[in-house]
């Protein structure tokens, strides 16, 4: 485990704090970024939040299948917690929670932007969108990491304004090919310039530290 990762393992298990304050064009505090760690796996109320979450925007991800509270629970408890080079952050509006922002796939280089939801309105309308930008900030800041990137769905109007406002470029178009596994859905990414059996595509969009 790199110093990164021990810095990551130890937000996560509650032995240091890094909360990221988030701030309009103006300098004006619109909310805040806390890291998701082992103390709200006794939280029913944040747990209940992220599976709604999950159910309701079931069509934007690359699995499909129904999530309960026990479910993601052990998600985090097996998957995302034990993972050195993953972290999640809930977004705050004041003392409103109203999505979650991480990244995962952390490594020397690169890392991938990951698990944007805004699940609930209110606060800043652009709340979502400078959460993301404040968290690229904060990989360039904390990591050495060259590359921050992401996946996008081709359909998803919404995500593909709110990478383009954070700063995202490049948008190459990947196709994705669907296989069921014990009934759960599934889209694998093939090669750049192949075709889609379903029809289905997402770019790969990223960001380069300033001066690279």
């Amino acid at each position: 485990m790199n110093q990164v990762q021990q810095y990551i393992h130890d937000i996560v298990h509650d032995k240091v704090s890094d909360i990221i304050n988030l701030v309009d064009g103006n300098g004006a505090s619109i909310g805040r970024l806390v890291p998701l760690t082992v103390k709200h796996l006794d939280d029913d109320g944040i747990i209940g939040k992220l599976t709604d979450w999950r159910n309701a925007n079931m069509s934007f991800f690359l699995t499909h299948f129904t999530a309960t509270i026990e479910r993601t629970r052990n998600w985090l408890a097996n998957v995302v917690f034990r993972n050195p080079t993953q972290l999640m952050f809930l977004i705050y509006s004041s003392d409103q929670l109203i999505g979650h922002f991480g990244f995962k796939n952390l490594t020397d280089h690169d890392v991938l932007l990951d698990n944007a939801m805004r699940g609930e309105r209110g606060g800043h309308p652009k709340l979502l969108q400078v959460a993301g930008r404040a968290l690229i900030d904060w990989l360039f800041e904390k990591t050495d990491v060259e590359t921050v990137y992401g996946y996008v769905l081709t359909t998803n109007a919404a995500a593909i304004m709110l990478n383009r406002a954070m700063g995202f470029g490049l948008w190459e178009k990947y196709p994705l090919n669907k296989s069921v596994n014990n009934g759960e859905a599934r889209w694998d990414m093939g090669e750049k310039g192949e075709g889609s059996n379903d029809n289905l595509y997402c770019y790969r969009v990223e960001v380069v530290r300033s001066g690279s």
